[in-house]
């Protein structure tokens, strides 16, 4: 545009000058020059549309590649009054979470996910934070880059938590006290699927804060703050996922570091997690097992166990039939279902024997359903049966109870 603009500028100039020497009168040379300011004026006028148009397009493009997302969990509960406090009715706004992404270029993208909990109050366990905050770069298949703030590659549930994923109302109880969903982490890592088949993750990440590990919560209250070095020390942390024929998926997960705050002798933290789902037809089962290791739990918490581990197996059928699928109902689900999870925050190893209890030692049967109208959308509900190995007078960690849960994603 620059350049044409200079030409018919000259070139006007010329004509102007040629046709100047052969004017008969100052009329004639004026009214060429009036001519000329308009040209010029019409350019300026043309040049600012097309700087404007330039900026528009610009800003079309990027929110043409911006894409907003998200999903929710809205919970009614009733607990059981068990003499340890926790009974009662409960209304909870869990947590609304919105996502946004955006292409910054074919080969970098913007990916981010920030969550209001419980109604983003200052209460307990309420507030605002960030969930992830990365930049991916896809180099190619088998070889990409992430860097940022991104969730952790353990288990089932961690890179899986939108509610439509699972179908009890609550996440296992072994993917709140063992792998501490949501668990997010900043770093850098590489990513990618070197085979059809095969998909792998590997981080180098910031630690977890085990002066905050405890039997109650087991590591979930070592989750860092962002913006504080718990231990100056970087962990790894990487996932593998097997396909090896439809309908199965299996993965291995694990995560290595040291636990131990700043001027406290090391006390390395080791997880290793497998979980897995089958599907055939209308039927499904899944599974996940856990293994913490403390290789001195003592410099952490006196209450803790040098391992820590927990399972859980579930079987699902589908059980919506095809005669209902019409209409509005074309692609509902319902899924019942029955889970049996166990797990152990003082497994073996307790640095304080008199800190022992069987309390710790959790079993949880949940049955329930999960109808999903459409596939983005679920209404759920379940009973939750509990117990625990604790001796006579001590109090349960928690309840028989009954859940109602919508969860959506957008």
């Amino acid at each position: 545009m620059k350049k044409m603009y200079v030409a018919v500028m000259v070139a006007t100039w010329v004509m102007g000058t040629a046709s100047a020497s052969r004017a008969d009168s100052v009329g004639d040379l004026q009214k060429q020059l009036d001519d000329l300011r308009g040209r010029v004026q019409e350019l300026q006028k043309q040049k600012k549309a097309d700087d404007q148009g330039d900026k528009d397009g610009y800003f079309k493009k990027v929110w043409g590649a911006t894409r907003l997302s998200g999903y929710g969990e809205l919970d009614y509960i009733f607990r059981r009054d068990n003499g340890n406090g926790k009974g009662g009715n409960t209304l909870d706004p869990h947590r609304v979470v919105l996502n946004v992404t955006s292409e910054l270029s074919d080969w970098i993208t913007f990916n981010s996910e920030l969550e209001w909990e419980h109604g983003g109050s200052d209460g307990q366990d309420g507030g605002v934070a960030v969930e992830q905050a990365y930049l991916d770069f896809k180099v190619r298949p088998a070889v990409n880059v992430r860097a940022g703030v991104m969730l952790m590659p353990l288990g089932a549930i961690n890179q899986n938590h939108e509610p439509v994923n699972f179908y009890s109302t609550a996440r296992p109880a072994l993917d709140t006290y063992i792998i501490p969903s949501t668990w997010q982490e900043m770093g850098i890592g590489l990513h990618g699927a070197p085979h059809k088949i095969v998909d792998y993750q590997i981080m180098a990440v910031t630690g977890l804060d085990g002066s905050k590990f405890d039997a109650t919560s087991g590591l979930r209250e070592g989750r860092p703050s962002f913006g504080q070095d718990s231990n100056r020390n970087f962990a790894v942390t990487g996932r593998l996922d097997v396909r090896p024929v439809a309908g199965l998926t299996t993965s291995v997960s694990f995560y290595a570091g040291n636990s131990a705050p700043s001027g406290a002798p090391t006390a390395y933290t080791t997880l290793l997690a497998f979980d897995g789902k089958y599907r055939y037809k209308d039927f499904e089962i899944a599974g996940e097992y856990a293994h913490v290791y403390q290789d001195k739990p003592g410099v952490l918490s006196p209450e803790i166990g040098r391992t820590m581990s927990g399972y859980w197996f579930e079987g699902a059928w589908h059980a919506m039939p095809e005669s209902l699928k019409k209409g509005r109902l074309s692609n509902a689900d319902a899924v019942l279902f029955a889970r049996w999870s166990e797990l152990n925050t003082q497994a073996s190893g307790v640095a304080d024997p008199a800190k022992v209890s069987g309390r710790f030692d959790r079993n949880y049967l949940t049955v329930g359903l999960s109808f999903l109208p459409i596939p983005s959308v679920a209404v759920k509900a379940d009973y939750q049966i509990y117990n625990d190995h604790r001796s006579a007078g001590e109090l349960p960690l928690d309840n028989d109870k009954f859940q109602l849960t919508l969860g959506f994603v957008f």
